[in-house]
Parts: C-alpha cells; structure tokens; sequence
C-alpha cells in the first residue's frame, strides 16, 4: 500500500509515466522530429520519421542490471507527505511504490531551417 497526503505536478508531457503503486514494468518510448523553421509556412508532410536514419538504428544492447540495497516493508505501507514535481518529460518515469523493470527510449531528431540557409 501506498498513502501520499499531496503531490503537486505541474507538467507531464511525451510518453512520460506518472503512477502510485506497484508497477511490474514500464516502458515509455517516444520518437521526436523538433523543426525550428523561420520563413515560410510549414507544410505537413514535409519531415518523416523514415527520412532519418536515427529512428531506424537498432537500440544499443541495455546495461548490465545493478544491485542496489533495497528495504523491504513486510506488511508497512509506503507513507509520502508532500512532493512537488515541476516536469517529467520524454519518456520519463516517475514512480512511488515498487517497479521492477524500466526500459525507457527517446530518440530526438531536432535541426534548425534558417532563410539564409535556404537561399544557397
């Protein structure tokens, strides 16, 4: 069991997890193409994902699993008073209560199209 008296987020955004509890797995993913464009309009369908090479790369193999000391509360509850998160963005995760897998993947393809640039 989990009692949490207040929690104040201001934000969660792109693929991001926020629970209370026990979770077995989590497994935020999320693929960004970020265009900053100056000059004209934008016109959809321009930028693909398969355009660019670093959406479709294999991941690299996950790190060796850790071992960390842990506390374990036979039959106690989880007690939090007060926590106040400002963000969890891109495929973030934040957990209160136990979890036992995380897999989280961001890929970010994020370029700048200038009007000087555009007009060599």
């Amino acid at each position: 069991m989990v009692y949490v008296d207040n929690v104040d987020v201001t934000s969660i955004l792109i693929s991001s997890i926020f629970t209370i509890g026990d979770v077995y797995r989590a497994a935020p993913t999320s693929n960004i193409l970020a265009v900053q464009k100056e000059g004209s309009e934008y016109i959809p369908g321009t930028f693909k994902f398969k355009d660019y090479d670093i959406f479709n790369l294999e991941p690299s193999p996950p790190l060796p699993p850790i071992t960390i000391t842990t506390f374990t509360y036979q039959n106690n509850p989880i007690v939090v008073d007060d926590i106040e998160i400002k963000g969890v963005s891109t495929a973030g995760v934040f957990q209160i209560g136990g979890i036992d897998h995380i897999i989280s993947k961001n890929r970010t393809k994020h370029f700048r199209l200038l009007q000087e640039d555009e007009q060599m």
